[in-house]
């Protein structure tokens, strides 16, 4: 049952991996038009920084894990009704039992997020100004314009949430791999017609359609069969208060998950002109390891993990937590070793184009390598993060992330003298200390077993250090070769010759000492190209 139960969780990984490596090329596309468009300048640091405040009510609500926070609720419904042993259980979701629980949490917290988005338009420049104070008055009221654009759209990541919740409670993941790509779309989409006005604000535009489409619209249609929406009076109920009390600590709680990016917004606004987009950038690039591998293993284990506790499969829980944490932790060591030892190739082919010059790529290089090793960190913390809050466990992961995001916000403020390079690195150390947090709480709760990590990490070390000279020694041999080459393809031949070196070690190196997660990767990729 065990090993069944790794193969559903490696193909449903697989499945939102593949969703999420669409969604990091079209990200990347996104950033692409919006820097070529404007550069690293003033306006593209406003535009970053008027998702901030829609991104902290969104996160006040806990509107980013509302999934997370109803998905033991259902689990627990779905587990007793299955039970039952109903002869259709592939229609339970259209239980009246689903359908109450739903609309009465749905119902009392769409009521609190539209005031709470009522009151955030009339007070945009306020809230805008705290956050970012080193902005000058005039950038200070065109972040504000540009935020109450998009501030509407948090009521469909928080509805949408919740539908999420229903779906992911009877293993259906297809909604959730299709939101960030028409998400993502919507802001290209919204992006290129600005592009025809000289408006950066068809960006913003196209990010609020994109989450009516992909938060709300697909979730709602997919959850049909599933669950039906009925508007009822606000309630405090049992259902709605045991809701309330497991995602409370996500409300009030403070994590580097998300709290990084704010912090680096608002030191970098005291930083020069461009400093928000270089970090901005960087950051995309690293997310991108960390939605194939982190949140993909996160969704897939924290679905599953929901189930085998609500059905008392304590053991096959833990073996099942402890092999997905060893293979992210080990794939994202070397994945961050290749970005660590190509960090200008990588930015120059992906985004020195149009007003996005020279050193604007020396400057996101600089801030990526940091930033690329608290790569597995931030993969780790998916991981454990979903398991816990997957078993209703939210408040003691609460305690742990705001005590640590507490202790790290003095280390972004004394390492910002270092330019954003410094705050990329405080970033690092911070999501280090967090998941170590995690895990030390997933070993009590869970039974987490830690030496499948140990095993992994003996392996995965020596291998991402091989790898990573391998790749810096390449990428430093071919400049000679293409002096005279245009940047891009400059660029992309150095891009190769690393990879191809960085490539071969890992397959070779990391075939021999059995590197965690890449055989059955490997494997997987054999029996698609058998298939074309």
């Amino acid at each position: 049952m065990a090993s069944t139960s790794a193969r559903t969780v490696r193909t449903v990984a697989l499945l939102l991996a593949a969703s999420a490596l669409v969604s990091r090329f079209m990200g990347y596309g996104r950033d692409l038009l919006l820097n070529s468009l404007y550069g690293a300048t003033d306006l593209t640091d406003m535009y970053r920084a008027s998702f901030v405040v829609p991104d902290m009510l969104n996160y006040l609500l806990a509107g980013g894990a509302l999934t997370l926070s109803l998905l033991p609720q259902m689990s627990r419904v779905y587990a007793r009704l299955d039970a039952q042993h109903r002869p259709d259980t592939s229609q339970v979701g259209r239980h009246p039992d689903v359908d109450r629980l739903f609309s009465k949490i749905a119902s009392t917290l769409l009521l609190v997020a539209t005031v709470l988005v009522v009151v955030g338009e009339l007070f945009t420049e306020e809230f805008v100004g705290l956050v970012v104070n080193g902005f000058s008055a005039a950038d200070i009221a065109e972040t504000a314009r540009l935020t109450r654009i998009v501030l509407p759209a948090q009521l469909c990541f928080i509805f949408g949430g919740l539908v999420q919740a229903t779906l992911l409670a009877r293993q259906r993941f297809g909604a959730l791999a299709l939101t960030p790509l028409l998400y993502n779309g919507g802001i290209i989409v919204g992006g290129a017609i600005g592009a025809q006005f000289n408006a950066i604000e068809g960006f913003s535009w196209g990010a609020l359609i994109g989450a009516a489409l992909g938060a709300l619209v697909v979730p709602l249609a997919v959850a049909r069969d599933q669950v039906r929406f009925r508007p009822t009076r606000p309630t405090l109920d049992k259902d709605v208060r045991t809701f309330l009390w497991t995602a409370l600590p996500l409300m009030i709680g403070v994590s580097l998950t998300t709290v990084d990016e704010w912090v680096g917004i608002h030191f970098g606004s005291h930083l020069a002109e461009g400093s928000i987009s270089w970090l901005n950038s960087g950051r995309r690039l690293m997310l991108v390891p960390i939605g194939l591998i982190g949140t993909a293993a996160g969704q897939a284990t924290g679905a599953f993990v929901a189930r085998l506790y609500a059905e008392g499969k304590r053991d096959e829980l833990a073996a099942l937590l402890g092999n997905a944490l060893a293979g992210v932790i080990a794939l994202s060591l070397v994945i961050a070793a290749f970005m660590m030892a190509a960090p200008t190739p990588i930015v120059g082919l992906l985004f020195e184009h149009g007003r996005f010059g020279p050193e604007d790529t020396a400057r996101t290089a600089a801030v990526l390598i940091p930033l690329s090793a608290g790569i597995a960190a931030w993969s780790a913390q998916s991981v454990l993060a979903r398991a816990l809050y997957g078993v209703g466990d939210t408040w003691r992961p609460m305690f742990a992330t705001t005590i640590v995001t507490g202790a790290a916000l003095p280390l972004y403020g004394w390492l910002s003298a270092w330019g954003i390079t410094g705050l990329a690195l405080a970033g690092a150390i911070g999501m280090t200390l967090q998941v170590l947090a995690l895990a030390w709480l997933a070993r009590g709760r869970l039974g987490l077993d830690l030496r499948p990590l140990g095993r992994g990490l003996l392996r995965a070390v020596p291998v991402a250090a091989l790898a990573a000279a391998a790749a810096w020694g390449m990428e430093l041999w071919v400049p000679p070769l293409v002096s005279t080459a245009r940047p891009t393809l400059g660029y992309g031949l150095r891009l190769a010759a690393a990879g191809s070196a960085w490539l071969f070690v890992v397959l070779s190196v990391g075939g021999l000492v059995g590197l965690p997660g890449l055989a059955p990767m490997v494997n997987r990729i054999r029996v698609k190209l058998r298939r074309l």
